[in-house]
């Protein structure tokens, strides 16, 4: 009987380290393939001179059209105000359409920049028009720039910036520029004076642009 007990509590231990022997197995197998993969997933392909290179470039990248003089004149008014030029963020043509009133079929090229702050009002906006709807983008320019200074809810500070807005048209390119921000000592002599300092420097940007078409 003895005899008998030992021979199935022999059976029983080599069944047991039958069973447990593939148990170890399979956990020191997924022990190691979730190194791999952590292994895998905190190595980094080194960053090339070209990366370092392309994101800086993308990092100060400038408005640019496909009109070559647009991109002229545009370039030369931000020389013109350099630390002083404001607009920042690109305006599409879906928000050109949505919040000016400008169809995208009627210009073929365009720069248009506004504030990237909701406190400032400063724009710049450059169309090469579509023949025959120059005036079409100028009276869209002129009733947005109408409702702002009758209707909009602005700032003190931005309204002579608005008064001092102009629309230009100019041989098939029709222009809006309002980059007149009022000097700080002309802001504290009162509304009269900051009006005057800000048409003075709004005209800043129209002699730039007025320049590049004088015969």
């Amino acid at each position: 009987m003895k005899k008998k007990t030992y021979v199935l509590a022999a059976v029983l231990a080599a069944l047991s380290l039958s069973a447990c022997a593939p148990a170890s197995e399979s956990g020191e197998q997924a022990t190691a393939d979730m190194e791999e993969s952590a292994q895998q997933d905190t190595t980094e392909a080194p960053e090339t001179e070209e990366d370092t290179q392309d994101s800086e470039e993308a990092g100060s990248s400038q408005a640019e059209a496909s009109d070559e003089k647009l991109n002229e004149i545009y370039a030369a008014v931000r020389e013109a105000y350099g630390e002083r030029y404001i607009p920042s963020m690109e305006l599409d043509s879906e928000m050109l359409e949505n919040i000016y009133g400008i169809s995208r079929d009627w210009y073929e090229a365009c720069i248009a920049e506004g504030p990237m702050i909701s406190a400032h009002v400063e724009t710049f906006m450059g169309f090469k028009a579509v023949s025959g709807h120059e005036e079409d983008i100028a009276a869209a320019l002129y009733d947005y720039r109408d409702q702002q200074l009758t209707d909009g809810m602005q700032y003190p500070m931005n309204l002579p910036k608005l008064e001092a807005s102009q629309v230009l048209e100019e041989d098939g390119y029709v222009f809006f520029v309002m980059l007149g921000s009022a000097d700080t000592e002309a802001e504290e002599q009162g509304e009269e004076a900051a009006l005057e300092s800000a048409k003075a420097n709004n005209q800043i940007g129209v002699d730039v642009i007025e320049g590049f078409f004088a015969e």
